[in-house]
């Protein structure tokens, strides 16, 4: 855990740190936790990007089939895999049969229905 040292403190109202906790609480994590977690996200968020949300349980796997990927993040994952489809959509470039093969992968990954 944290040092007495390591800690800042910072000044939010009541209000808000009721709103965290009951968050924290519906994640069935720590209040700590919650802080670490959404500093992560902005870490991660750069400007110009957006967040998207996906269900925790598919996050979770996804985590495991990027692990020895090249892809750094499910974020960078997420990026190639909707350019990909936009791609589709916008160039008649791609070879159908090549489409298919991805689209199959993906519908097989649970990516798409």
């Amino acid at each position: 855990m944290y040092k007495m040292e390591d800690r800042t403190t910072i000044q939010i109202s009541e209000k808000l740190r009721r709103e965290l906790r009951v968050l924290a609480s519906k994640r069935d994590c720590s209040y700590q936790q919650l802080i670490e977690e959404m500093v992560s996200v902005f870490k991660e968020l750069e400007p110009g990007r957006s967040i998207v949300t996906i269900p925790k349980r598919l996050a979770d796997k996804l985590r495991v089939m990027l692990k020895d990927t090249e892809f750094q993040s499910i974020s960078e994952w997420l990026t190639f895999v909707v350019r990909l489809l936009l791609y589709e959509e916008f160039s008649g470039d791609i070879k159908t049969k090549d489409l298919k093969r991805v689209k199959q992968k993906l519908m097989a990954l649970g990516y798409l229905k």
